[in-house]
């Protein structure tokens, strides 16, 4: 684990003080905190659902900035201020119903930005339902 003051509480915190409500409603949830990154859950939640229970798209690409950002602060031991560069989705199985674990991996961190890959499965970590690629600009570097 990485020597910081963010543990899941600080991390929760954070979601709670920082992000949009709506983002919140997501339900976001720190497992795990690692020198590489993180771990989520995503809840089951119906009101994220399209036709026959698949998790939509648009939530899944929210869910994945939001644990990017917040695995950075656990990283860099504080929340800084950064906006979102860019940001690169694939969606290769469909999320059904149930709970979604999210893996988050920090690819680079440096003074100015920061690369970040979230995979998002259910059950099987081998069988990757979404991944996103997100570049961040931090604003006080």
């Amino acid at each position: 684990m990485t020597e910081t003051a963010f543990d899941l509480d600080a991390i929760d915190a954070l979601y709670r003080e920082v992000f949009a409500p709506w983002i919140q409603d997501l339900g976001l949830r720190a497992t795990e905190i690692t020198d590489q990154g993180a771990r989520f859950v995503l809840p089951e939640n119906p009101a994220l659902s399209r036709e026959g229970g698949i998790v939509c798209g648009q939530a899944i690409a929210a869910a994945a900035d939001t644990v990017a950002v917040l695995a950075l602060a656990a990283r860099n031991g504080r929340y800084r201020a950064m906006t979102t560069v860019d940001m690169a989705s694939n969606f290769m199985r469909p999320l059904m119903a149930g709970d979604a674990e999210i893996g988050v991996t920090i690819l680079s961190n440096g003074r100015r930005m920061a690369t970040v890959r979230i995979d998002f499965w259910q059950a099987d970590p081998a069988k990757i339902g979404a991944t996103s690629t997100c570049v961040y600009a931090y604003l006080d570097g």
